[in-house]
């Protein structure tokens, strides 16, 4: 009797991580699967954003027309990305959506707790917080960073967010034009369950 109970509630157990398995999402999935009360456009308008998709690395980049967010045609650029980040328990999902006009970047970040179907905003407990003062400091001794002379005490450096993928990396970027160039002042790295401040191994730029 004891073998037979022993042997259903091993099925058991395997039918449930088997269904847990067939269940899991892929990023796109997550992305189209936020509710509009986080992300003001319907599946059918986000997927039509989606630029590239890494699936294996939870990752995809997204372009939004600017008509979208202002109502207006204009020179500006709408970009982001999506990423996964695996948890004990169920994920999290960060989007990083960044705005340019005549050239400068500045981001907002939103990071979403996924479990059992239900979602919540904690981008307070993940977005980090990055000192502006700081940043001055980091540009000024950057010689990547062309615009020295623009850097002004108590002036805030715009600054806008990516993903990279597969080492779960967020890196905060000041400067370049419309998304391209600029200096990484700051790296944050995934643990699992909170970002740690990181540093490249090599600079990114």
């Amino acid at each position: 009797m004891k073998k037979i109970i022993i042997l259903a509630v091993i099925t058991i157990t395997f039918s449930l991580t088997a269904f847990s398995q067939a269940k899991k999402m892929t990023v796109r999935e997550y992305f189209l699967a936020i509710p509009t009360e986080y992300i003001k456009a319907d599946a059918k308008k986000r997927a039509t954003w989606i630029e590239s998709e890494w699936a294996e690395q939870g990752y995809l980049s997204f372009d939004i027309p600017v008509k979208e967010l202002t109502g207006e045609d204009g020179d500006g650029k709408v970009f982001g990305s999506v990423q996964v980040f695996n948890k004990k328990s169920g994920v999290i999902i960060g989007v990083a959506t960044n705005m340019c006009e005549e050239g400068v970047c500045q981001g907002q970040l939103l990071f979403l707790d996924y479990k059992g179907g239900a979602w919540e905003d904690v981008t307070s407990d993940h977005a980090p917080m990055i000192d502006n003062d700081e940043v001055v400091a980091i540009l000024r001794k950057a010689p990547a960073f062309e615009e020295k002379s623009k850097l002004k005490d108590g002036v805030e450096v715009p600054i806008y967010y990516n993903f990279s993928g597969g080492d779960k990396v967020l890196s905060a970027v000041a400067g370049g034009r419309n998304g391209d160039g600029g200096v990484a002042v700051k790296a944050f790295k995934w643990n699992g369950a909170v970002f740690n401040e990181y540093e490249y191994p090599e600079s990114p730029e």
